[in-house]
């Protein structure tokens, strides 16, 4: 009996040690890599989350994918912010795809709808994308989906018309990501130029952008030369009653005694902190717009401060720039016998207003939001375009904090983001703004 005791102690004994070790054996400790994305959802929650698109690269252009959260910095208005989270390269991708379709894209629509469909089969199987087509109509194919076979469907009934609401569109994209979690981003075509938006402007996208989160990445292309024939087609028809907008309306001239419109647009150019004295329009010089961070056209050199752009107002070697003259003193003829306009001449004037602010605007989505713009002056270019703007999504981190400065003011704060690790240079939004109670 007591040896039965014994071994029942023993037993009892075995079994409470057994169940004590089990329940104290060390849980294996999380990695530190990027967190899972349902980390992303729930961290997306809080209202004060800030999330910054980031792209990494070395010096010779290779996208650098590997880096950890542990090797990123980030700054707010010079503080030192804590990294909540790291958002895998790999992470799926929301994209809104957002096609000029104004009918001075009619003749070239075949072959961008073959290049926004090669862009598809380039994103991973999980990335979902919305097709929004615009001109002086907004056109919202489909809601995010990952079916390649859907999105070829929405890009091939896409269709050109007149007019075109660049901003109203921008805006509608920017709406449908908002309750998005993740990463997220707009690949806007477009020559930027806006006709008669409705309801946003050049002012209210980007200070929604800035509020967002969203990357943007804008492809410039060219509709100056088709722009301008229309205008001198229209002018001589109606013997400078109207000019066209390039895209079949017109502008027309005011009743005498009137200020003359700009342009279109409400709000055409934000300047900050100035006041408008005049009608003219207080452009950035052109060298600004046409930067370094704009891709140089094949065949352009990288010195060249204007690289196959429109327009020029100082470069002699535009032929709208010169005004060339027989021994007589006389305006020599164009090839289409029509005298060469001087550079007053009210068309160019206008289009060159109109194709500047166009170009500022989509340069400042792209800076504003940390993306870049490419040009695709010839189609040829287009699918080039789309290939490197797939390559970049792809290797993108998100990087996630919530700022000290937890005042809800709507001010622009600056934020600054690098890398610890060498020979890395690092590119992502310069800033937010802040939210309001």
């Amino acid at each position: 009996m007591k040896r039965l005791l014994r071994g029942l102690v023993i037993s009892i004994l075995f079994l409470s040690f057994a169940g004590s070790a089990q329940t104290q054996k060390p849980k294996p400790e999380p990695t530190e890599t990027q967190p899972p994305d349902q980390d992303i959802e729930k961290l997306k929650i809080d209202t004060n989350l800030v999330t910054v698109p980031v792209i990494a690269s070395s010096r010779t252009g290779t996208y650098i994918a590997d880096l950890k959260k542990e090797e990123f910095k980030l700054s707010e208005d010079g503080v030192p912010q804590e990294i909540a989270f790291l958002a895998s390269v790999d992470a799926p991708f929301h994209v809104v795809l957002l096609l000029d379709t104004s009918n001075s894209t009619e003749e070239k629509l075949p072959q961008i709808q073959h290049a926004a469909i090669a862009f598809l089969e380039q994103l991973a199987p999980k990335d979902q994308v919305k097709v929004i087509s615009f001109d002086g109509e907004l056109h919202d194919w489909n809601d995010f989906t990952s079916d390649k076979a859907a999105l070829r469907s929405a890009i091939s009934q896409t269709k050109t018309g007149n007019d075109t609401r660049a901003y109203d569109a921008v805006q509608l994209a920017l709406n449908s990501l908002r309750p998005i979690q993740g990463r997220k981003a707009i690949v806007i075509f477009t020559d930027g130029v806006d006709w008669h938006s409705e309801t946003s402007s050049f002012n209210s996208t980007i200070k929604d952008l800035d509020e967002s989160g969203v990357i943007v990445y804008p492809i410039r292309f060219d509709t100056r030369a088709e722009t301008e024939r229309m205008a001198r087609e229209q002018d001589a028809a109606t013997n400078g009653v109207g000019l066209p907008t390039g895209n079949g309306s017109i502008i027309r001239t005011p009743p005498v005694g009137t200020t003359p419109t700009t342009f279109p647009s409400e709000e055409p150019f934000p300047v900050p902190d100035q006041k408008r004295t005049t009608n003219t329009l207080p452009l950035p010089d052109p060298r600004v717009i046409f930067g370094r961070r704009n891709t140089t056209p094949p065949n352009s050199s990288p010195n060249d401060p204007f690289p196959n752009t429109d327009p020029r107002p100082n470069d002699p070697r535009d032929p709208r720039n010169r005004d060339p003259r027989d021994p007589n003193g006389n305006r020599l003829p164009m090839p289409d016998g029509r005298t060469t306009p001087s550079r007053d001449d009210s068309i160019t004037v206008m289009l060159n207003n109109l194709y500047l602010m166009a170009d500022s605007y989509l340069k400042e989505l792209a800076d504003r939001s940390g993306g870049q713009v490419y040009r695709a002056d010839t189609l040829a270019t287009l699918p080039q375009a789309f290939a490197a703007i797939a390559a970049e999504l792809r290797t993108q981190y998100m990087l996630g904090y919530y700022p000290s400065n937890k005042n809800l003011d709507g001010s622009y704060r600056k934020i600054q983001v690098k890398t610890s690790r060498k020979d890395i240079a690092v590119r992502a939004r310069p800033g937010y703004r802040a939210k309001t109670q």
